[in-house]
């Protein structure tokens, strides 16, 4: 059984991750014209890390959790999940790169690109925070006596 405190942490992860999302999105939506520097600044020291922490609490709340269900279609469910981290953590890198050569003036990239490269990442978390929390939710409806065990 997951524990209350588990859960508040790795949902307390989930919400700042949401937080850096609304923030990437008004980074993105002021571009060209409008470049928060602090704003960047911010973002470009806390995406990855960010990331980086809620993936080490999922691993230790979520992932066991799906691993010993005994059910196959749960335990595949983690191995993309552990591949879509290493995905999540590659696109951060670069997110933060971007956003310190926005800040420095000497992006190759156009404003539009940036923008995109945003708007790709933090949907792509958003959707990840949201089917994670619904897989906690569907996790706590099963009871033990429904896990089929080999």
């Amino acid at each position: 059984m997951m524990h209350d405190t588990d859960i508040t942490e790795l949902m307390d992860c989930y919400s700042r991750l949401l937080d850096i999302c609304v923030s990437l999105e008004e980074v993105a939506d002021g571009l060209p014209d409008n470049v928060p520097i602090a704003q960047c600044q911010m973002l470009a020291r806390t995406v990855a890390e960010q990331l980086v922490t809620t993936h080490a609490r999922e691993g230790r709340v979520l992932m066991p959790r799906l691993l010993a269900s005994g059910r196959a279609g749960l335990q595949r469910v983690a191995e993309r999940l552990r591949q879509e981290h290493d995905f999540d953590h590659q696109a951060a890198m670069e997110i933060e790169e971007a956003l310190r050569d926005l800040i420095w003036g000497r992006s190759i990239l156009s404003p539009d690109a940036i923008g995109y490269m945003l708007r790709s990442f933090f949907e792509s978390v958003r959707r990840h925070v949201y089917a994670e929390q619904d897989l906690l939710d569907l996790l706590e409806d099963i009871a033990p006596t429904d896990r089929v065990v080999h």
